[in-house]
C-alpha cells in the first residue's frame, strides 16, 4: 500500500537537475536549463551598483522536467502509469535516502570526534594524525559521489511527490464525479 511512504504532500518548487537516464530533452532546449551558470553569465543583466540591486536577487525559474512530463492524470489507465512509475522511482529514492541517513550519521559521529580531539598539548606526530582525520573528513563532505548522490535524492523526492500529487487529484476528482 501507500500508506506508509514518507512524502510530504505540499509541492515544493525545485530547481531543475538533468540526469544521464532522462534523455528525453532536445539539446537546444538543454540550453536553458545551465545546471550551475558561473558566475559571469548574468553580469550584463545585474548592475555593477549593488545599493540598488539589494533588495533585488534575480531568479532563473526553471521548471523541472517531471512537471512536463507528468501533466494532470486523464484516465485510469493513466493513473496505473503513474503509479507503476512512483512504485519503480520510490525504491530507488529509499535506498538512496538510506544511504545518505547513513553518510550524514558518520558525519555527526566525525564531528563529535573532532570536537573532542585535544587542540594543543599534543606531540607532533599526534597533531599530524589529527589534521589527517580532518583532512579525511573535509574530503569525504566535498565527495562530489556523495553530493551527487543526495542532490540525485532530493530531485527524486520532489518528482516522486508530484506524481503522487497528480495522483491525488484525479482520485478526489474521480471521486466527486462519481458522487453527481
Amino acid at each position: 500500500g501507500e500508506s506508509n511512504q514518507s512524502i510530504s504532500l505540499n509541492p515544493q518548487r525545485t530547481r531543475h537537475i538533468s540526469f544521464r537516464d532522462e534523455p528525453d530533452k532536445s539539446q537546444d532546449k538543454n540550453d536553458n536549463y545551465q545546471r550551475a551558470p558561473s558566475p559571469d553569465v548574468h553580469k550584463s543583466t545585474v548592475s555593477p551598483n549593488r545599493s540598488t540591486m539589494s533588495n533585488y536577487t534575480p531568479k532563473v525559474h526553471v521548471i523541472a522536467d517531471y512537471i512536463i512530463k507528468y501533466p494532470e492524470i486523464r484516465s485510469a489507465e493513466e493513473r496505473e502509469k503513474y503509479k507503476a512509475v512512483f512504485n519503480d522511482q520510490y525504491q530507488e529514492y529509499k535506498d538512496l535516502h538510506a544511504d545518505i541517513i547513513t553518510t550524514l550519521n558518520r558525519f555527526r559521529e566525525l564531528d563529535a570526534m573532532v570536537e573532542q580531539l585535544p587542540r594543543k598539548g599534543k606531540s607532533l606526530e599526534d597533531q599530524q594524525r589529527i589534521r589527517n582525520i580532518l583532512k579525511t573528513y573535509q574530503d569525504k563532505k566535498k565527495d562530489p559521489a556523495f553530493l551527487e548522490k543526495k542532490e540525485r535524492c532530493d530531485y527524486l523526492k520532489a518528482k516522486l511527490r508530484h506524481i503522487k500529487n497528480r495522483i491525488l487529484i484525479y482520485d478526489q476528482e474521480t471521486a466527486v464525479n462519481q458522487r453527481t
